[in-house]
This record gives C-alpha cells, structure tokens and sequence, in this order.
C-alpha cells in the first residue's frame, strides 16, 4: 500500500510541477508579445503622426500652388507677395482696374472682339497698379463670356 500511495505522490508532484512549467512559459511569452505591441504601437503612431504632418505640407503646398497660378506673384488681395506691397500703390488701384477690366473683357467677348486690354483707353492711362489689375480682369472676364457669347 505504500507502493500505491508513493506512486500517487509522484504523479501528482509530476502534474503540479508540469502546470507551474507550462504557466512559466505562457507568462513570459504574453509578457513578451506585450512589450513587443507597445513598442510597436509607438512606433505605428509615430509613423502616423510623420503622414499628417507630411499629408498638412502638401496640402500647404499646393494650396501656395494654386494661389500662385491664380493670382501670379500677388496674394489674393492684391498684394505684391514678394516685396510687402503692389510698388507703393495702394490696392484699391489694383481693384478698381481688376472691376474696370473684367467688364471691358466682357464686353469685348460679346462684341466678338480680339481680346486685347491695350485697345482700352484707361488701360493705357492708368498707372501700373490699375493695368496689372486691369490686365487680370480683362483676361478673367474675356474667358469666362468668351465661351458663352461665341456660340452661332
């Protein structure tokens, strides 16, 4: 009966010591996938953060693109965006030749003229504010109502 009762100590300390072996490594292997996802989750939203910063610079820069092509060297507001103003003119020059142009460029669209802004008297007569205004309504307004008024 002894025999029996040690053979039932042995199994039972063989089982108890295979669950503490098998635990062990369990732990240490979720301890380590654990480490290993922060560390990567880190390195994931750093990577992120590098896109929308890169993702917000194209954005800027093709928006500065853009306004470039619309409004050549000048902001929207008339202003000479590499010397701080529209050479020592004041924008409502520039204003009132950009109006002044759009409507002769209109006119000359409706009229089936050549587009040409030098055909204008207070183009010739303004200063350089009012024909660069002048010039960039003319040209805005002769391609918008070219279109509609060239049609037999």
């Amino acid at each position: 009966m002894n025999f029996v009762r040690l053979k039932k100590y042995a199994w039972s300390l063989g089982i108890v010591m295979l669950m503490v072996l098998f635990s062990g490594l369990t732990g240490s292997a979720l301890v380590q996938a654990q480490s290993r996802d922060w560390r990567y989750d880190r390195w994931e939203d750093r990577r992120e953060r590098r896109e929308e910063r890169r993702e917000r610079r194209e954005e800027r820069r093709e928006r500065r693109r853009w306004e470039r092509d619309r409004y050549g060297d000048y902001d929207r507001y008339g202003n000479d965006s590499r010397y701080g103003g529209y050479n020592g003119y004041n924008n409502r020059d520039l204003q009132k030749g950009y109006r002044d142009g759009l409507d002769r460029g209109q006119e000359d669209a409706r009229d089936r003229r050549r587009a040409d802004p030098n055909n204008s008297s207070h183009y010739r007569d303004g200063n350089s504010a009012y024909r660069e205004g002048f010039r960039r309504g003319y040209v805005e307004g002769y391609r918008q109502y070219a279109g509609n008024y060239r049609r037999w």
